[in-house]
């Protein structure tokens, strides 16, 4: 036999040998398809048996079909309860919370906070001490927060001291920051003489 470019070819059959030892169904029906003069070389298994051509899938018809089906289904989805919905309540550190403000009296306590020089101060920080609850000034240094006759308002603000109020009965406060000397050591303060 004298080799060829797929296989060898016999002189006696005037026929190319082509190994099929590795290839599938498909590849050896299309083989024999291109051409009808040839002879090949087969597994035990693939011997005396009906060979089986699987209908080739046309990719671009299953996308086409997929993008079809995912537009249709774009904005068809709707929602339905079955029933009556109902809200539960899981979190058990939240639902005390929420009952013991019921129960407490909160009352709403405004008022401004002014720097050294009585101008307001925009973004001090209003807090109830011991709690999350906080709010910031507006651009008036003005606030507003609930809270109980017994808590403790806190007021930070960058570069003022901390100050602490016990709130009483008086619900419109004025509050007056003091510069904090420890805060500002190491830098310089450039004064504006049209200030003084």
């Amino acid at each position: 036999m004298s080799p060829t470019e797929k296989g060898k070819f016999c002189s006696s059959c005037q026929k190319n040998v082509i190994d099929f030892t590795k290839s599938s169904d498909r590849e050896i029906i299309l083989a024999y398809k291109k051409e009808e003069k040839l002879c090949g070389r087969f597994r035990i298994s693939q011997l005396d048996r009906e060979m089986i051509l699987p209908k080739e899938k046309k990719s671009i018809w299953i996308l086409a079909a997929a993008s079809l089906i995912a537009f249709l289904g774009l904005g068809n989805q709707t929602a339905k309860a079955q029933g009556k919905i109902k809200i539960e309540q899981t979190d058990k550190k939240q639902l005390s919370d929420s009952v013991n403000s019921k129960s407490n009296d909160k009352t709403k306590y405004s008022g401004v906070i002014y720097d050294e020089k009585n101008n307001p101060l925009p973004g001090a920080f209003v807090s109830i001490k011991n709690t999350k609850n906080g709010i910031s000034t507006d651009i008036d240094g003005k606030f507003s927060i609930e809270a109980d006759k017994r808590d403790v308002l806190r007021i930070l603000y960058v570069g003022y001291k901390e100050v602490e109020i016990h709130l009483k009965k008086n619900l419109n406060l004025t509050i007056k920051m003091k510069i904090d000397e420890v805060e500002l050591q190491g830098f310089s303060i450039i004064r504006d003489p049209e200030d003084d």
